[in-house]
């Protein structure tokens, strides 16, 4: 059976979008200094990051952050270091989909986006850059105890998932007519493959760190970059809870709305902190 998600558009999805669009007319719109907008950028870079390696425990701070980004990648690093600049190596690979609308994503540009996040680091030694090839849980261990929160589709299965969700994606991106119209905008497509990846969990380690570089790669290739000056993953780690609930809730009952209107109102609201940058700078 073809991936077909479910989900509601409701009228707070819908302010949400506007709000995203909104910003998307207004970033396209306004001439920025390109010494500014290289910097600001730049500094994007390093939160969004940043911010989605200490998700999954990396202890880094932020200054540290910041005097790494600026040095020799090629140092001896240690692996919480080489986790962050794995994930700047990341984003090098994905601005090449930037607009380029007509590429169709391969299974083996996800794996490509796999092998340099978990290049030398932990979860990295076996199956990197590789499908799983045996079972996994997910859960939490406190006291103790494991708590299991989901327990993805057998190894044997995620190969044809992975190719019906890229299939999904592929056909998204096109307009048709009358009310088999396959399009999905740009934001809700990224939201749903976001939750798809980490529900199929495809790798024995580093799905959430994938998935959300993936999510990027997919705004990239539409054109909903935002010329790089947001950090959608800084919300997700100042919101670590909402964040695993509104997934599990998605896990749970099959349908995106909860999901989606979690991850549209963290875009929209990185989108409203980065209006008020811009106008800082016109200022």
């Amino acid at each position: 059976m073809p991936f077909e998600p479910h989900y509601e558009v409701t009228p707070r999805i819908l302010r949400q979008i506007k709000a995203i669009e909104r910003t998307a007319g207004m970033i396209d719109a306004v001439r920025m200094k390109p010494q500014w907008i290289s910097e600001v950028r730049a500094q994007a870079r390093v939160r969004e990051a940043l911010a989605s390696v200490q998700i999954e425990g990396n202890t880094l701070t932020l200054e540290q952050a910041f005097a790494l980004a600026d040095k020799d990648p090629r140092h001896e690093l240690r692996e919480s270091e080489r986790e962050f600049c794995n994930y700047l190596q990341a984003f090098e690979e994905i601005e090449g989909y930037r607009g380029a609308r007509d590429v169709v994503i391969q299974k083996g540009d996800l794996l490509n986006l796999h092998r340099i996040l978990l290049n030398g680091v932990r979860g990295g030694g076996r199956f990197v850059g590789q499908f799983r090839c045996e079972n996994v849980e997910v859960g939490d261990i406190g006291g103790g105890t494991k708590t299991i929160h989901h327990r993805p589709l057998n190894w044997s299965e995620v190969d044809d998932q992975v190719g019906e969700l890229l299939a999904w994606i592929e056909s998204s991106k096109v307009r048709g007519d009358g009310a088999d119209d396959p399009w999905v905008h740009p934001a809700i497509q990224a939201g749903i493959a976001h939750h798809r990846l980490v529900w199929i969990h495809p790798f024995v380690d580093g799905n959430g760190r994938t998935a959300r570089t993936f999510t990027s790669m997919l705004l990239y290739q539409r054109e909903y970059d935002f010329k790089y000056l947001f950090e959608l993953s800084e919300y997700y780690n100042e919101h670590q809870s909402e964040y695993y609930e509104a997934l599990r809730s998605a896990d749970r009952t099959g349908d995106y709305t909860n999901w989606l209107t979690f991850f549209l109102g963290g875009l929209s609201y990185q989108m409203v902190r980065t209006q008020e940058l811009i106008r800082s700078e016109e200022d």
